[in-house]
């Protein structure tokens, strides 16, 4: 009963942060030395009171999406075009991996070199040892997975192993996705990056050590962590790419459970769960809300919308052509 009468102490004084947010950030901007700002700032991060905070606003938003159904379609339209466009432009990372690992193939083993140069007009853009080079292609795939996994679980393209939920009705999955959402995605995101912060600040400033118990932070300054040899050195950019993922899957949690907190409240408009991007198909039964979010034009250039039993996916072509008369007899 204590435990229970603290989480909901907890919840009010989330409520009541929310309330006082632009009074705490102006206070924190008026602090007089950078050392309390940065220390405050790092033990903000990991604090109980910013995750009373964020649980709260997500308790606000679910209710306010229950009675506002509107309300409710736009803010899981405006995440999920959010994670949608940082993960398609988290994807010509691919584009750039591919290239240059081409030049690190060519300059190493045609022309024998160990340092790629390039400086058109005299200008030194780029002078690194392939062994930098190499190295940096790891980072290139951490911010594809960081910046593009959300984008991937909207489109359901992650591996799954199914043995149940295949066979459930629509609704009873609508039901598992939830509360799935609520038990699984929501905690593991939220316990990443209780983790991720000690991890990543501690490779950012130079400070006392911190740890995810740590109660007190002494900032002295930047130092930005490197690894101290030959090969790409940003330790801090790998580690910060952490808070990063864990951040862009929190809100995908919050944009799945509302999705399928639409999905049982509106059960005629048969929501999906995992969506096909409405840029690309404004018949999807997203349309409806799609223009909260997106440009008019967006709405109109993909022709008028079906009904909402046909996915974009298996759009049918009519059977028949509708008949008229031959001139001749039109002019009878």
């Amino acid at each position: 009963m204590s435990s229970l009468i603290s989480i909901l102490v907890g919840l009010l004084n989330g409520v009541l942060d929310l309330v006082l947010l632009p009074w705490s950030i102006w206070r924190w901007l008026q602090l007089p030395e950078l050392k309390e700002r940065m220390s405050a700032l790092t033990l903000a991060g990991q604090s109980v009171d910013f995750l009373y905070m964020m649980l709260a606003l997500l308790i606000i938003v679910c209710v306010a999406g229950y009675f506002n159904r509107r309300f409710l379609r736009g803010t899981v339209l405006t995440l999920e075009v959010f994670n949608r466009r940082v993960g398609q432009t988290a994807s010509w990372f691919v584009l750039m991996l591919m290239l240059q690992q081409v030049l690190i193939i060519v300059v190493g083993q045609v022309f024998r070199g160990n340092e790629l140069y390039f400086a058109p007009f005299g200008m030194d853009l780029a002078a690194e040892e392939l062994q930098w080079l190499s190295g940096q292609l790891k980072f290139y795939n951490t911010l594809l997975i960081a910046l593009a996994s959300a984008y991937t679980f909207i489109e359901g393209g992650h591996v799954r192993v199914d043995l149940v939920y295949g066979n459930l009705r629509r609704r009873t999955k609508h039901w598992v996705d939830l509360v799935g959402s609520l038990l699984f995605m929501l905690p593991l995101s939220m316990l990443l990056w209780w983790f991720a912060w000690p991890l990543a600040t501690n490779s950012m400033f130079s400070q006392r050590p911190m740890n995810i118990f740590s109660d007190k932070a002494s900032w002295r300054g930047f130092k930005w962590e490197s690894s101290g040899t030959a090969e790409f050195t940003w330790v801090w950019a790998f580690k910060a790419m952490i808070l990063v993922f864990a951040a862009l899957l929190f809100l995908q949690a919050v944009a799945f459970l509302l999705r399928n907190l639409w999905a049982l409240l509106e059960p005629d408009a048969e929501v999906e769960s995992h969506p096909v991007d409405p840029f690309d198909a404004v018949s999807s039964p997203d349309a409806a809300g799609v223009a909260a979010v997106l440009p008019a034009d967006a709405m109109t250039t993909a022709g008028p919308s079906e009904s909402a039993d046909t996915t974009p996916r298996e759009r049918q072509q009519p059977d028949h052509l509708p008949m008229t008369a031959p001139p001749s007899q039109a002019n009878d």
